[in-house]
């Protein structure tokens, strides 16, 4: 018969493995929930119509751009919305994530500015992976005839900047429809598909908050 120290032993070392292979299983099943979710996430970016066919315009040369255009609510004149749009963007691109966003042009007298903008976009964050890139892109508003318009152009990436193989790329080479889904048609390039998603969604935000700003001084 074992020494009951030596059985102890056993209990422990027995204990132990069990604790591991616990949290292995544990480990396992998570990271298999979260790729289940991605690819649910996936699918779902693919089948909304937001990131469809047709949601990155281009003009008769080619060049991708996004604009949207809104009248000026009653009680605002075109100055005071140049001016509230102009303090918006000051605000915005002075944040952290638009590290080096700058004025390019500014003329109050055709109510008109762009900003040159520098910043991140994050594909996928966890704690196991960090899937990121630069982008780079000019934010301008034009207030006329009781109307602003804001427009998005000139958008680039910079993608594993630092790394070896880092790649920089327009817009017009990655995003469009041609460029981002598949021979088919009928779903996203893994490389591509996640450009235009992060790209749309950065738009959204841009153009939503710029509105919300000119509505919230009515």
């Amino acid at each position: 018969m074992a020494p009951l120290s030596n059985l102890r032993k056993n209990d422990y070392f027995c204990g132990v493995y069990k604790i591991r292979y616990d949290m292995k299983k544990i480990l396992l099943t998570i990271a298999a929930l979260l790729v289940t979710a991605l690819s649910f996430a996936k699918v779902a970016d693919e089948l909304n119509p937001k990131y469809g066919k047709g949601a990155v315009p281009q003009n008769e040369n080619g060049t991708v751009y996004f604009t949207q255009t809104a009248d000026i609510p009653q009680g605002i004149s075109e100055d005071q919305c140049y001016a509230i749009l102009l303090n918006w963007a000051k605000g915005r691109f002075a944040q952290p994530y638009a590290q080096s966003g700058r004025i390019l042009n500014e003329d109050a007298d055709a109510k008109r500015f762009i900003f040159h903008v520098d910043q991140k976009i994050v594909f996928k964050s966890s704690a196991f992976s960090l899937d990121e890139s630069r982008i780079t892109y000019n934010f301008s508003a034009t207030i006329k005839d009781g109307k602003y318009t804001l427009k998005m152009t000139d958008i680039k990436y910079r993608y594993e900047e630092g790394r070896e193989g880092s790649k920089t790329f327009p817009a017009e080479d990655w995003i469009t429809d041609k460029e981002a889904y598949n021979k088919k048609g009928s779903k996203f390039l893994k490389s591509t598909g996640k450009f235009r998603v992060k790209t749309i969604d950065l738009k959204d935000i841009l153009f939503m908050t710029a509105a919300d700003a000119v509505s919230a001084n009515n």
